[in-house]
């Protein structure tokens, strides 16, 4: 890859941002294909925190100021969800490279937007799934594609977390209305459903229900109480591919959990995660299988059937959001494209959309080009 280095603007890159101080900024410091040059929050004290930990780097309160900064050739997008769709399209203008976090924007029509203006534009853009840099899901990937376990028979999927039921913290209150765009379906559900979609490829037909069992939550600071107007239980069912049945649960307010369970003519896939809070995409994960030659040699199942080939001992959630700066660096300085990008957005952006009119209407939603919708 060059050695040119690309200049970067973190967009909400404040040091009481969890996700960006813990992933984006350490990420991009150990990089050599990176330079931070520019930080950006809504209080001009936090960004001058933040660029002076960096290395006195540029620090702005108006992201718009450093959107025309020289200095800057790429931005990240780090804030909250309903907040992506302005700053996304002010970047666009701006002609600067842009990797926004999951998800592009709070809904498709906001999404459509964006792709409206980045079809026009000679810009690169990824998009912040960075679970399909997993190893551990790559190899999954290789399994399904080099066939290893015959033909596939079902998919099953269950993604649980103790947030999004009855309690949040302060700072994450937004999540809990559905028109900000951080739900239980479109973070955890979005995250785990774009492992499966890159590994076997695009749902055909879902089928949903969604039910809420808390409609309000406390508040831990205070335990003030706030209205919750998002679901906290999904069923999905559906078919990849016109061939390959799925069932995908997911629950907020429960143990949490991720399983990836793959049932093949001739043995099990199991992607699971350890430590788990619900969010596939931080890593910590695991592959087991069982081989068997025919269903009809396995008489009863046992607890040493399951071998473990591979287990994430890397750094977490820090290791996935790294892997996924270098991707996106070398499309950029090498025209490469293997990174995810606002088209593989606009994918799962569709695919939660079918699922949410589903469960709103209780038809089935058939997809035909990944892209039209049918109703049954």
């Amino acid at each position: 890859m060059s050695e040119q280095r690309l200049k970067v603007g973190i967009i909400g890159g404040s040091l009481r941002n969890r996700w960006a101080s813990s992933t984006h900024i350490p990420a991009l410091l150990q990089s050599q294909h990176h330079q931070i040059t520019a930080v950006a929050t809504t209080k001009l004290t936090s960004a001058q925190e933040a660029a002076q930990a960096i290395g006195a780097v540029e620090a702005y309160n108006d992201y718009s100021k450093m959107l025309e900064s020289d200095q800057v050739d790429m931005v990240i997008v780090s804030v909250k969800a309903p907040y992506h769709k302005q700053i996304v399209l002010d970047t666009i203008q701006a002609q600067k490279h842009v990797y926004c976090e999951w998800p592009l924007a709070a809904n498709l029509e906001e999404v459509n937007s964006i792709m409206e203006e980045i079809r026009h534009s000679p810009i690169r853009h990824a998009i912040g799934l960075q679970s399909r840099q997993s190893e551990e899901v790559q190899l999954v990937k290789q399994m399904i594609d080099n066939q290893e376990f015959g033909k596939i028979l079902s998919v099953h999927m269950k993604v649980s977390t103790q947030a999004k039921g009855n309690w949040v913290d302060q700072g994450s209150s937004y999540i809990l209305d559905s028109k900000n765009g951080a739900t239980l379906l479109s973070i955890n559900g979005g995250h785990a459903l774009d492992i499966v979609t890159f590994i076997f490829g695009q749902f055909t037909e879902v089928q949903a229900s969604q039910h809420t069992h808390y409609t309000e939550a406390h508040i831990i600071e205070s335990d003030a109480k706030i209205e919750k107007n998002t679901a906290d239980q999904y069923l999905i069912q559906g078919k990849l591919n016109a061939n390959i049945p799925i069932a995908v649960h997911l629950q907020g307010g429960a143990y949490p959990q991720f399983l990836l369970e793959i049932q093949g003519e001739h043995g099990v896939i199991r992607l699971g995660q350890n430590q788990s809070i619900g969010h596939p995409q931080y890593g910590r994960l695991h592959v087991s299988v069982a081989k068997y030659n025919s269903s009809q040699s396995i008489a009863t199942s046992q607890p040493d059937d399951f071998i473990v080939v591979k287990e994430d001992q890397e750094k977490s959630p820090f290791t996935n959001v790294f892997r996924a700066h270098q991707s996106f660096a070398k499309d950029i300085l090498t025209g490469t494209a293997g990174t995810p990008d606002f088209y593989s957005a606009l994918a799962l952006h569709r695919l939660i959309d079918a699922i949410e009119i589903s469960a709103r209407t209780g038809e089935k939603v058939r997809m035909t080009g990944g892209s039209e919708l049918q109703y049954n």
